[in-house]
């Protein structure tokens, strides 16, 4: 992994100039997105957005897909992704709505809407880059910890502590907050050709930690991101704090083992 920490305000514009790069590179680029408050507030698709305004970067021929959405509530829904994703991103650029795909959560069958993403992936020779968050619990998209995780796309359960922290924004009732949603499935995100995981602030810390150091297990499916070949990490200062200390402990405990032994220090 390449692990970078930025200033919060740096983020957005670093990552949205990396997306820039791409596009350019190959402007028919799949890109995955992602929802959340790490978009929001490290401000990736506001700056992105930005670019296209400006003629810096021409996303008109670019594809787009959303790993997730909750079932049981309509596109229109305010809190749905499709919503999210028009409100945040897709109504401020010049981008074609069939050059898409958000997976619809009243879809009668949701396990015929997993196989038309997969499709919609594989038509247009997987993923080339795919912007991911940190659940509080480790999840990625909506891959939830579990003792096994399935390779394709697939309807998954929603964990109580993220239906609790979605709760204020269903009127603070949580029995409103959907149970389960649509998303990838591990051998989808492993697919992607460059993945880069975003993840800021102070509750983010002990997370980040686990997912970076800790041992590979579906229990904390973020951990599972350490097998892939071409993973970059975008941290702010309070993310990784933990990660960090961890790190130099490490390299301490190294070192004093190395002296120990009667060998030079590295």
């Amino acid at each position: 992994m390449n692990i970078r920490v930025l200033p919060l305000d740096r983020i957005g514009a670093s990552v949205a100039d990396e997306i820039a790069e791409v596009v350019a590179a190959k402007p028919d680029v799949l890109i995955a997105w992602t929802t959340g408050n790490t978009p929001l507030r490290t401000g990736i698709y506001r700056e992105l957005i930005a670019r296209e305004q400006s003629g810096a970067a021409d996303l008109s021929s670019c594809w787009f897909v959303n790993p997730d959405e909750q079932l049981g509530i309509p596109r229109e829904h305010e809190e749905s992704y499709h919503a999210y994703m028009k409100r945040h991103f897709f109504d401020h650029i010049n981008h074609p709505e069939e050059r898409r795909f958000i997976p619809d959560g009243m879809a009668d069958r949701p396990e015929d809407e997993c196989e038309r993403m997969e499709r919609f992936i594989e038509a247009r020779g997987g993923i080339d880059y795919q912007l991911v968050g940190l659940g509080i619990n480790g999840h990625v998209c909506f891959i939830e910890p579990a003792p096994s995780l399935p390779a394709r796309s697939f309807v998954t359960p929603i964990a109580d502590v993220n239906r609790q922290l979605y709760a204020p924004l269903f009127g603070g009732r949580l029995e409103d907050v959907p149970t389960a949603a649509v998303t990838f499935g591990w051998g989808t995100v492993m697919r992607s050709r460059r993945i880069i995981l975003v993840a800021v602030g102070r509750e983010k810390a002990e997370i980040v930690a686990r997912a970076l150091r800790g041992p590979i297990t579906t229990e904390c499916p973020a951990t599972v991101l350490q097998l892939h070949p071409n993973v970059e990490v975008v941290l702010d200062e309070a993310a990784a704090e933990l990660y960090l200390q961890a790190e130099a402990e490490s390299a301490a405990r190294r070192e004093g083992r190395s002296e120990a032994a009667g060998e030079p220090a590295r």
